[in-house]
């Protein structure tokens, strides 16, 4: 009987033909792919013809575990128990490669039509085309009036004609039609020769220019034939799609540092009269800056993105107890026109404020008895700027200069000249370690042989200042009071380096030295002379800590100490906490 079983066994393995085994195993090797939701790759099918590449060619380790399982059924066709067991690991790397290499072609198909479409394209650059319209589709808010002043200098580039407005889909410009006759012959319209590359690079520009308005979050520009009825062969119209952002954003916020705390809220209405303006009301709670309010109206001039005019209206109530033993109130207003030149950005301004030092303490100094009251100010400004960081808060590399001056004296209390200048330069000097260096001046010269007023001087000292220092607790002093000085200056030296193995992260290790003075100036010695004592005699400070680079604030927590100060200084040893918008 055991013979027999035996026999039918080496039968039926006998009548199992090495084909037939290679296909079960490959019915197999797919059931075991479609288990683990995997599409199963040919194990024992030759790669495609066109895969030729050694990226395209299968692992060597999977090629060598074919040719083995190949080799075993021809070697031993009639041993129906050959098995090949391919792990999860296997069938991960088999399917990564597959990825890979559709990834490859869809890659080489991609970039083949990118190349032909500009062959085609180049080859095209000079067909004459003429512009008929431009079509801005989606400006829903924005005035025709505004749109066609920003689009009159591409036209007449384009075409001799002056733009009309025309009735259409969207909002519709088009060149006038400039006709000319003769008799007995129907009128030609006399239009100027340009060219697809013409059409093209005006898109272009146009489209940059839209986007610096900042009231649209997408701008499409295409060529498209002229619907019109008035449009020739060879017409085109330049179709603006756009996509206009959010009119409206209000916003709440909380600040603390340095021992202030804010609550403030924010509104803005964004292209409020469809031209590009923006209206922002601001107000905020706290403890130094007890409350504040502030509205600003801006416009852009001539349709202009590099020229805007601002108007602002403000009040604030501080409480300067913690260094002067007084509050301020005070309420004002500004105009400012600001334009772009080679030189930089310029900010021409005008200032009309009214301050009243009141609610003096008890134990308030003489010098702050004196400047208690009413006093008002009427000054025209200029400040220049050049800023090619590549970061404002945390730069690597790139500089930041700022020129600014001021003249009172138009009338009010204060008459003065006063100058400031501030200049940051930033760099690499490893992969992974930034330096900068820092220097900010200023001076005020009283005019009309008036004394400088408490409000007009500087302040020095603090996180955004001369680090380890309180806030503006440096230079002369009364009787506890900081008075605040008439000539300043301050330099400070910072290493930034990512947290090791972090380096994506916004939180940065950073070391810093800093330094500075700040003097009531000598009206009876020179310039030269007040200048060598303020430098003669400097405060200086050193530590190390973090920074935390926000989308819009930067946050530093130091540990420091002041190697050098007066005796009149606010040290702050240990601990000090910063938050601000420009930092030494």
């Amino acid at each position: 009987m055991q013979a027999s079983d035996a026999t039918a066994a080496q039968e039926r393995a006998q009548s199992v033909s090495p084909k037939s085994a290679q296909a079960k195993l490959r019915e197999q090797a797919a059931e075991g792919f479609r288990k683990d939701k995997y599409e199963a790759p040919r194990l024992f099918d030759t790669l495609l013809a066109d895969t030729s590449t050694s990226e395209d060619r299968m692992p060597a380790d999977h090629a060598a575990q074919r040719q083995t399982a190949s080799a075993s059924l021809e070697s031993s066709p009639q041993q129906a128990e050959v098995k090949i067991v391919l792990g999860l690991d296997d069938l991960e790397r088999e399917r990564v490669w597959n990825e890979a290499r559709i990834q490859r072609r869809l890659q080489g198909d991609y970039e083949r039509s990118s190349r032909r479409l500009a062959s085609l394209v180049d080859e095209s650059l000079d067909k004459p085309l003429r512009l008929h319209a431009i079509r801005v589709l989606g400006a829903d808010t924005t005035r025709s009036g505004f749109l066609s002043t920003i689009l009159t200098p591409f036209i007449e580039r384009l075409s001799p004609s002056p733009l009309l407005p025309a009735a259409g889909q969207g909002k519709t410009f088009l060149q006038s039609l400039g006709l000319s006759a003769q008799k007995g012959k129907q009128p030609e319209r006399v239009a100027q020769q340009t060219t697809l590359e013409d059409l093209l690079k005006a898109s272009k520009e146009l489209s940059a220019n839209l986007q610096r308005f900042g009231i649209f979050k997408d701008v499409a520009l295409s060529l498209e034939d002229s619907p019109s009825v008035l449009a020739q062969p060879g017409d085109v119209d330049i179709v603006v799609r756009v996509k206009e952002a959010g009119r409206f954003f209000a916003q709440t916020a909380t600040d603390i540092g340095d021992g202030e705390g804010n609550a403030s809220v924010t509104g803005r209405i964004r292209n409020a009269l469809g031209g590009a303006e923006t209206l922002e009301a601001n107000a905020t709670l706290g403890t130094k800056t007890r409350s504040s309010f502030q509205v600003r109206f801006e416009t852009p001039i001539a349709a202009s993105p590099d020229t805007r005019l601002e108007a602002v209206i403000y009040g604030a109530e501080r409480n300067l107890g913690y260094y002067a033993s007084s509050q301020e109130h005070s309420r004002g207003a500004q105009l400012k026109l600001r334009t772009v030149s080679r030189l930089g950005l310029h900010e021409f301004g005008y200032e009309a404020v009214a301050r009243h030092l009141h609610s003096l303490d008890s134990n308030a100094s003489i010098s702050m008895r004196n400047a208690a009251g009413h006093s008002t100010k009427s000054a025209l400004t200029h400040v220049l700027s050049r800023d090619t960081r590549d970061d404002p808060f945390v730069a690597s590399r790139g500089y930041l200069l700022r020129l600014s001056q001021e003249y009172a004296g138009l009338g009010g209390d204060a008459a003065h000249f006063r100058a400031e200048g501030e200049t940051q330069a930033s760099r690499l000097v490893h992969p992974r370690l930034g330096m900068s260096a820092a220097l900010r001046l200023g001076a005020m010269f009283p005019l009309q042989g008036r004394p400088s007023l408490f409000s007009d001087r500087f302040q020095m000292g603090g996180p955004t200042s001369v680090r380890m220092f309180k806030m503006n607790s440096m230079g002369p002093k009364d009787n506890g009071d900081y008075i605040g000085g008439d000539l300043h200056w301050s330099a400070g030296y910072s290493l930034m380096t990512p947290i090791p193995g972090k380096e994506h992260w916004p939180l940065k290790l950073h070391a810093f030295v800093n330094a500075g003075q700040l003097i009531a100036m000598d009206h009876n010695a020179t310039l030269q002379q007040n200048v060598w004592r303020a430098v003669a005699t400097p405060a200086v400070s050193t530590g190390l800590g973090l920074l935390y680079r926000h989308q819009i604030v930067r946050l530093e927590l130091n540990l420091g100490v002041p190697l050098a100060a007066s005796r009149s200084d606010g040290l702050r040893k240990g601990l000090q906490f910063g938050l601000g918008l420009s930092f030494l």
